[in-house]
Formats: C-alpha cells, structure tokens, sequence
C-alpha cells in the first residue's frame, strides 16, 4: 500500500512539475521583424522593445528561408505562393528604394492583410512564402497567416533589401 501511495505522489508531483516547466520561460514576442523576436519570457504581457504582444512560442509556427536561396527554391517549388506584404506603392516599384518584387508575387499589405484572408483562403494548404523589404512585416504577416489556419508559411528573412539574385524578379 505503501508503494502504491508513494507511486501517486511521485506521479501527482511530476505531472505538477511539468505543467509549470511548460508555462515557464515560452511566450515571445509576437513576430515583429526585430531582434526582440528572439527573446524568451516567463509569462504573457507586452515586449518592452517594441509593445507587441507575448504570445506562447507554440503558436509561432511558420518556417523561414534565406532570400540567398529564394530563386533557386522557387524554381524548384512552382507551385509556391509568393506573397508580398509591402504596400502597393512597393510593390508596384514606385517607392523609394525601389526594391523590386518576386515575378508572380500577391500585393497585399499587411495593413490590409487581416481583412482580405478570405481572399486568398483558396491557398491555405499552399506553401506560401512571405516577404517585406526589410523582414520587419513579413514575419507580422506569417504569424497571422498560421493564426488563421494556413498550414505551410515561410518568412523570407532580410527582404528584398537583401535579395542579391535578382533572376526570380519581376
């Protein structure tokens, strides 16, 4: 009998522990681009670098891709959606820098991006990939995409700032 009670107290103890081991140090900022999306917290709130909210680093759940690599992943992944998530003054290369976009890419900025879901819901099984100028509105956008059921997102890290192969622009 005793065993048996010694056995429950060690299960009821370790099943404590890891119910708190798990909320412990696993909430991140939600993806803002900056370095601030690296770092871990002990419990939900507000980043004091960039006042996002700390969502549980579980729910960030999108790939990331180098834009070094892009052009050769696109070739060998047709059927990937590009989405740019720049304004349409960007994308259209009317801005200043203008950075150029991805051919085929979709225009929707991710000021507009929560609203026009629906538009582009056909894809949620898609690989999708994401990208900005700079990775600051990629990652914004990819978290949202993943909160709203697509399954296969991928960051393209640096932006179009950094794309040095410009064989898959526009």
């Amino acid at each position: 009998m005793k065993s048996l009670k010694l056995l429950f107290l060690t299960i009821f103890c370790f099943s404590l522990f890891s119910a708190s081991e798990n909320t412990i140090g696993k909430y991140k900022c939600m993806p803002c681009g900056l370095d601030c999306d690296k770092a871990v917290f002990d419990k939900a709130g507000k980043c004091s670098k960039c006042q996002m909210e700390l969502v549980k680093s579980s729910s960030i759940i999108y790939k990331s891709i180098k834009p070094n690599s892009i052009c050769s992943y696109i070739k060998s992944h047709p059927k990937t959606i590009l989405l740019d998530v720049r304004t349409k003054e960007e994308f259209e290369g009317k801005a200043d820098p203008d950075f150029g976009t991805l051919k085929n890419a979709i225009n929707i900025p991710i000021q507009e991006l929560e609203n026009r879901i629906p538009e582009i819901s056909r894809y949620k099984n898609q690989e999708i990939i994401v990208f900005c100028s700079h990775s600051h509105r990629s990652p914004q956008a990819s978290y949202l995409l993943t909160q709203n059921g697509f399954k296969d997102i991928i960051n393209m890290t640096g932006g179009m700032s950094t794309l040095t192969d410009k064989s898959c622009n526009k």
